[in-house]
């Protein structure tokens, strides 16, 4: 009688992972993509990645955030934030843009992290393409915690 039992409930079992795997799927809403889309289905936090980059650096992960400023030249990179974290994202092999109008929108980014001192000429470069970039007020390298995407994912934008 007990067999009997557990093997009915067992198709309830299969039925409820099942559920919750197609919840986990669908952790990314639907949106524009560019780059080589999107694999991974669960963000890794934006805090935690900034806290210790290196330990991120090895392996591609998703991020989730907003766009608080991109390349106003190309779209050739991005910032994407998250409270106040926050990582300038450029993408794989020069290989895609974002819209320059996508200041603002909420965004999912799949790929490596990238600890960088970049050189005071690169710094003011990315300032002078930046919305609100002041390229005189850079004065010497700066460290900076950066992601090279392979894709990116827009939600909300019209």
């Amino acid at each position: 009688m007990r067999t009997n039992r557990l093997a009915s409930l067992l198709p309830l079992a299969v039925l409820a992972s099942a559920l919750l795997a197609a919840e986990r799927a669908s952790v990314i809403p639907a949106g524009e993509d560019f780059g080589a889309g999107l694999t991974l289905r669960q963000p890794t936090a934006l805090s935690e990645v900034v806290r210790a980059p290196e330990r991120y650096a090895q392996r591609p992960i998703l991020l989730h955030g907003r766009l608080t400023d991109v390349c106003q030249r190309k779209g050739c990179w991005t910032i994407l934030q998250d409270g106040s974290a926050h990582v300038r994202v450029r993408f794989r092999d020069y290989g895609f843009f974002v819209p320059t109008d996508a200041i603002g929108a909420e965004a999912f980014v799949e790929g490596v992290v990238k600890v960088e001192t970049l050189s005071e000429k690169a710094a003011r470069h990315y300032e002078s393409e930046s919305r609100t970039g002041d390229p005189e007020s850079v004065d010497g390298p700066r460290r900076e915690v950066g992601f090279v995407a392979t894709g990116v994912r827009l939600v909300g934008r019209e």
